[in-house]
């Protein structure tokens, strides 16, 4: 990660949770510019991200389109925040389970009372860990992606979290434990999933796998994220369109689209959460991409249509509230979309901030 990023914001605002309220600045665990000694600016910590949350205005304008990028059938239109402040510091999966600060098990520790809704988390390090909405657990009774954006709290206790199944034909397992997949569900498994509907997710795991000529007795959506050939399909996709994203290091978020029609919005609080995820959204995309054939005559989406597409998501009313962990989900629907707005309630008393949005295209009905 680069650490290196935090010191553009050192001395703006007060670290969340680790210097005095009245502190006037620094960052990590600096203390006031009017201390003694020196602000030093934060640490890295291994196998963490140090992540400074985006402070969004009343009408949320903050956000900039960077120039649209166009790679084969694959649009993307960078979108970047101007605004930085309070410094916190979030855990990701994959880290939490290499540390062993972080576990995910059955309910109630696999003591017969395991729900294919429902897993349970427990957070056992220094700081919270982000579950990134569409994230894939392998293991347990069944492999699980996370229902939406997640909050774990440093409590060391056990807390359970919404799922959805990605791995219909199985309910047992020799080896319980969960493992991370290093890999996140694409735009239609996860628009499945926004619907709430268990069943719509396994249909599209099954027209993935269909597409992709991946099959097993368990009919997991495991064999097509992990099939050699699809990976090594993805990696130079990625690869280019990373090359081609703007070296700013104020990127949060992307709105992508293929063949000039726009799929998803992913737009985070902050610039170094969205590069910590960067990657793991990117291959998600390109799988997404890689279902559809290229339209040699479609238009790159533009930025005016990335800017109305999020527009009409921010400006659409709040269809319901959903709390997950630490996390508090607002979920939206229009015409054409459905979306959910993430803010991190944090326990010191500090007002909620942004830590993603996401918009995703409905899918056109069939005449």
């Amino acid at each position: 990660m680069r650490f290196w990023l935090l010191t553009i914001s050192i001395g703006l605002v007060t670290a969340l949770g680790t210097v005095p309220a009245n502190a006037d600045g620094g960052g990590g665990k600096a203390g006031s510019k009017h201390s003694q000694q020196r602000a030093q600016p934060p640490q890295a910590v291994p196998n963490q991200v140090v992540v400074p949350n985006a402070v969004r205005s009343k009408t949320r304008s903050e956000i900039e389109f960077g120039t649209p990028i166009k790679f084969h059938n694959i649009s993307i239109v960078p979108v970047t925040t101007p605004k930085i402040a309070n410094f916190k510091r979030y855990t990701l999966l994959e880290e939490g389970f290499a540390n062993k600060t972080f576990a995910v098990r059955e309910l109630k520790g696999n003591a017969g009372e395991a729900q294919v809704s429902h897993v349970e988390v427990r957070n056992q390090g220094n700081d919270p860990v982000y579950l990134l909405g569409g994230e894939m657990v392998l293991g347990g009774k069944q492999d699980r992606i996370i229902a939406q954006d997640t909050v774990v709290a440093a409590t060391g206790k056990w807390t359970q979290v919404g799922v959805f199944c990605v791995e219909q034909g199985r309910w047992k397992g020799q080896n319980m434990k969960f493992s991370s997949a290093k890999a996140m569900a694409d735009v239609s498994i996860r628009r499945a999933a926004m619907s709430g509907s268990q069943s719509a997710v396994w249909s599209e795991v099954a027209k993935k796998n269909a597409i992709h000529g991946t099959s097993s007795r368990t009919q997991t959506y495991r064999r097509t994220i992990q099939k050699r050939a699809l990976r090594n399909k993805i990696k130079p996709y990625v690869a280019e369109l990373r090359d081609k994203l703007p070296q700013d290091k104020k990127l949060a978020g992307l709105v992508f689209g293929i063949n000039g029609n726009i799929h998803v919005a992913d737009i985070f609080g902050n610039p170094v959460l969205f590069d910590a995820l960067s990657e793991k959204l990117l291959s998600a995309y390109v799988l997404e991409a890689l279902g559809h054939q290229t339209n040699a005559m479609a238009k790159t989406v533009s930025t005016e249509a990335a800017k109305g597409f999020i527009s009409k998501g921010r400006r659409a009313k709040a269809k319901a509230v959903k709390k997950s962990g630490r996390a508090r989900n607002v979920s939206k629907e229009g015409d054409d979309f459905i979306g959910v707005e993430t803010m991190d309630i944090s326990d010191s008393g500090n007002a909620p901030t942004t830590v993603r949005e996401s918009y995703i295209r409905k899918q056109k009905k069939k005449k």
